[in-house]
């Protein structure tokens, strides 16, 4: 998802050091159901970051993110899972982070899918090892023109260590979708 200009100009304020200006700003951003702008508020209120430390504030804005991702919201299932995988500002819960992985993924998030078959593939996570559910997940992040995937499966064209046209094809893809180890990779072996 494309960030909001609002969004944006709440980043350079915080980049500056201008942090009332961007905390007022990504607050807005999360009032209007973006949900990294409800983690990035939720964030900077629990550090007192342009405002001071208020963890009220902070709880009520993860709640908000939860409520996103509650009401169908794609990029706030996506979120609530990395927050609960990794414990940003919420305990960690597994359970919790693959329900809102796998729900997510379901409801077409790229990055929800290509994590998940990751975690079929390796077995990572409470998952068990599941290749073939695995295959399933990375075709469907394929079918979306997902970078990582685009560059995974490009790497699978390798032939005997050489690129192939077809590798050639899928890393220009992932690149111009912004994926800078398929840039690396290209440069590599194209010169």
């Amino acid at each position: 998802m494309s960030r909001s200009a609002q969004f944006m100009a709440a980043m350079n304020a915080y980049d500056e050091d201008r942090n009332e200006e961007a905390l007022r700003l990504m607050e807005n951003c999360a009032e209007h159901g973006d949900p990294v702008a409800c983690y990035l508020a939720a964030l900077w209120y629990r550090n007192g970051e342009g405002a001071k430390v208020d963890l009220k504030r902070s709880n009520e804005l993860m709640r908000r993110l939860e409520l996103l991702a509650q009401g169908g919201d794609n990029e706030a299932q996506w979120e609530l899972s990395c927050k609960f995988r990794w414990g940003n500002l919420i305990s960690i819960d597994i359970a919790q982070a693959n329900h809102w992985l796998e729900t997510a993924a379901e409801g077409g998030h790229g990055d929800a899918q290509h994590h998940l078959a990751w975690y079929l593939e390796t077995g990572q996570y409470g998952y068990a090892q599941d290749k073939q559910a695995a295959e399933q997940w990375y075709q469907r992040a394929f079918q979306q023109e997902h970078p990582e995937t685009l560059y995974t499966f490009a790497l699978r064209e390798f032939k005997g260590g050489r690129i192939t046209e077809k590798a050639i094809a899928l890393l220009k893809r992932a690149a111009d979708k912004g994926f800078k180890q398929a840039e690396h990779v290209l440069r590599e072996y194209t010169h």
